[in-house]
């Protein structure tokens, strides 16, 4: 396990600012991180795959918020987006790009995360993907990628194509392959610990007094059981669709069985490049 270093909630982090073709200027932890995320989101549209749609007027849940790409694609929709991300120094970029893009008046975010109980907990924060903040340390998941490099290159080269470029123009493979690998070691090396506030699903339901939520969109790294555990039987009929990431491929399956059994009748996964999958529900 990487050595941490403690931190406190008030941890602070600089955000920088880039201009995307497909969003304009956002800020961002870093930049790299920023333009792979924004193309997942507003090129590929990965969760506005297998029917899901967003509507104006809509209400949608932003669960694991990041930095607001998602959060603020669905507001540019019309929806009237709630956006949770429980990272501080995260947290405070989402509303930096609220308020740039002047989408306070669709958008409320909230300085939590989603769990099944509400507490505190401690995070491992990445600064240098910051996507990839969790409960526990990330050891598996720069394993996954420092073995499959090539998938690891694809993703470096949809945030920074030039770097990408230098990598495919090294003499040999194994030049190459460890290229990326220094690049992820770099990144998995700096990590430190926050304590981050949740509560459950249910809770901000109530909280929030929704009637009902169009589009529940989840991606919050190994959370994927808690927040589903954190929602009551009786609010699953107030969910129209989600459109979740998961984390533990293995988890694909019966997630989706998990769904099925709570109402929603046409369910799609497919697998993702980072070892994860990606499940999208209707009813």
């Amino acid at each position: 396990m990487n050595k941490l270093d403690s931190v406190n909630t008030q941890h602070k982090q600089l955000s920088v600012k880039i201009s995307h073709a497909a969003i304009g200027e956002i800020y961002c932890l870093n930049e790299m991180e920023a333009r792979a995320t924004v193309h997942e989101v507003w090129i590929d549209e990965l969760y506005l795959q297998a029917g899901i749609s967003i509507s104006a007027g809509n209400v949608v849940l932003d669960v694991g918020a990041n930095i607001g790409v998602f959060t603020l694609y669905a507001a540019k929709q019309g929806a009237q987006v709630y956006a949770y991300e429980p990272m501080p120094p995260t947290y405070a970029v989402l509303q930096q790009n609220v308020k740039a893009h002047d989408l306070g008046w669709l958008v409320q975010t909230r300085n939590i995360g989603l769990s099944d109980r509400a507490e505190e907990k401690i995070m491992f924060h990445y600064p240098k993907l910051s996507v990839c903040d969790a409960w526990t340390a990330q050891d598996s998941l720069f394993g996954h990628l420092t073995e499959n490099w090539e998938n690891a290159l694809e993703i470096i080269e949809a945030g920074d194509p030039d770097q990408a470029a230098a990598i495919r123009c090294l003499a040999t493979r194994s030049e190459q392959q460890a290229a990326v690998q220094q690049r992820i070691k770099r990144i998995s090396s700096e990590v430190v610990q926050v304590k981050c506030k949740f509560d459950t699903l249910s809770g901000v339901i109530a909280k929030e007094k929704l009637e009902f939520i169009d589009l529940l969109k989840l991606d919050a790294e190994l959370a994927d059981w808690e927040i589903l555990n954190g929602v009551m039987d009786k609010d699953w009929e107030r969910i129209g669709q989600v459109a979740m990431e998961v984390h533990v491929a293995p988890d694909v399956k019966p997630i989706s069985e998990f769904l099925k059994n709570r109402g929603f009748s046409r369910v799609a996964s497919k697998e993702l490049k980072m070892g994860t999958g990606c499940i999208w529900a209707i009813k």
